[in-house]
């Protein structure tokens, strides 16, 4: 090693010492969250297992949702024009009733027994939750790692010297923009270990969102075969706590109607992350 590399691996000691902590685990809080996630799951309103159905817009081009001969996405048992959704650049316009109002992406409309979810990330489209869905009575559902106090640490953000943007890509093949922040360093199973944090550049993205996406040695067998998720919980300054037991799956790992961001090829551990979400099996095909 020359001497920038060992300069380099003595400042990596120095920053790991503080942030390779283990940090309190509330494992009772953690299962009252996984108890509730569990819930959501079961709700013909909230859970991707209602998913029946994805419309993408076609530029600015509104959908019309209804039992008209000339609507453009059919509902069984609602009025002949129920509901009218438009894009905007950073949210919706819907018009129904005679009334218009504009929504936030992400948000949840009712037509009937139909729960209309506006996704945007920047490529707009409707899903369609129907209760009648029977994947809510077959699942899958999620499963998670028992938990393990370890795989909570605290990570140093390692800031990029100028904020860069960069292409995510995604499941249905959209290149999404996001906002590479800098290098999440950690300590975990007695590794240095490092994790690019990014900020997805979407409507309804939380400015102070950090976000990683990532793969280990669990990927493909024990846990979901794309990789999972876990946010970044702000400790103060650029202290980080990564809490691995609250790693999740992409929605895309219970149904292929949502687009998901794929993780970056640096962003693969060589270590098994036994905590989490596991892989819930049954997939689409």
């Amino acid at each position: 090693m020359d001497l920038r590399g060992l300069a380099r691996y003595a400042l990596l000691l120095v920053a790991f010492s503080a942030a390779g902590r283990e940090i309190p685990l509330d494992v009772d809080a953690l299962l009252e969250e996984r108890q509730r996630t569990l819930a959501s799951f079961r709700d013909p309103h909230k859970s991707p297992l209602a998913a029946v159905a994805r419309h993408d817009f076609a530029g600015d081009r509104p959908l019309r949702f209804g039992t008209d001969p000339d609507a453009d996405v059919q509902l069984e048992g609602v009025a002949g024009r129920a509901a009218v959704v438009r894009p905007l650049r950073d949210g919706f316009e819907l018009e129904r009733d005679g009334a218009t109002e504009r929504l936030a992406p992400g948000a949840k409309v009712q037509v009937g027994r139909y729960t209309l979810r506006l996704s945007h990330q920047n490529f707009p489209a409707v899903v369609v939750l129907d209760p009648k869905s029977p994947r809510l009575e077959t699942g899958p559902f999620p499963v998670w790692f028992d938990p393990d106090p370890a795989s909570r640490v605290e990570a140093k953000l390692v800031r990029e010297e100028k904020p860069r943007e960069e292409i995510v890509l995604s499941t249905r093949g959209n290149k999404r923009r996001a906002l590479r922040l800098g290098t999440l360093e950690f300590s975990l199973q007695g590794r240095l270990l490092r994790l690019a944090a990014l900020r997805l550049l979407e409507p309804g993205t939380d400015e102070s969102a950090v976000s990683v996406f990532f793969r280990d040695a669990t990927t493909g067998h024990e846990s979901y075969a794309l990789g999972r998720y876990v946010d970044a919980e702000p400790l103060g300054g650029d202290r980080y706590a990564l809490d691995f037991n609250r790693a999740y799956n992409p929605t895309c790992a219970f149904s292929l109607l949502y687009n998901c961001p794929i993780p970056p090829r640096e962003n693969v551990l060589p270590i098994p992350i036994r905590a989490g979400e596991r892989d819930p099996g049954g997939h689409e095909r």
